[in-house]
């Protein structure tokens, strides 16, 4: 969701981008997602009409909705590259510990580059140059795999230094 794309019309059509689905199953999808109180506070709620690319919300904001509106489409498959890039870090925990413990029978592959995103995921693909270096549990990893710690640590030191 680096770059998350929302059409001029209402939040609901931009969540169910044509399948349709229960209220209950929106609801589901945007509390996930961590969206569903920014939008219950909008003038006319999951109805407000938002511009084109989502001009008016916080990038946050387009990528809690787009999370709610992968989630809606049912896929047994979800790929979820850099999702909470633009979250603060309390918002990004309760996402990824809420699509955690609702993931059901579906498969979740995170790309990220957060520390705390990759230490929160069950099983870690280490890369390097394209190819798995080593895999493991985040705590695993940073016990046994020096290349892997040493990246954790560098972004924390470049994340405290900002």
């Amino acid at each position: 969701f680096q770059e998350t794309f929302l059409f001029g019309t209402t939040l609901r059509e931009n969540l169910l981008f044509g399948s349709p689905r229960s209220e209950s199953e929106i609801t589901d999808a945007l509390e996930i997602a961590g969206a569903f109180e920014f939008v219950a506070q909008l003038p006319d709620g999951i109805d407000t009409i938002v511009g084109e690319r989502g001009v008016g919300l916080s990038g946050g904001q387009r990528q809690r909705l787009a999370l709610a509106r992968a989630l809606l489409a049912g896929r047994d498959v979800l790929v979820l590259d850099d999702t909470t890039s633009a979250l603060d870090a309390e918002t990004e925990a309760m996402v990824m510990t809420n699509l955690l413990s609702n993931r059901g029978d579906r498969t979740l592959i995170v790309i990220a580059s957060r520390p705390s995103t990759v230490a929160m995921i069950g099983e870690v693909l280490f890369l390097v140059d394209g190819r798995i270096a080593d895999r493991g549990s985040h705590d695993e990893l940073l016990s046994r795999c020096p290349r892997y710690a040493e990246l954790m640590e560098s972004y924390e030191s470049d994340r405290h230094a900002r």
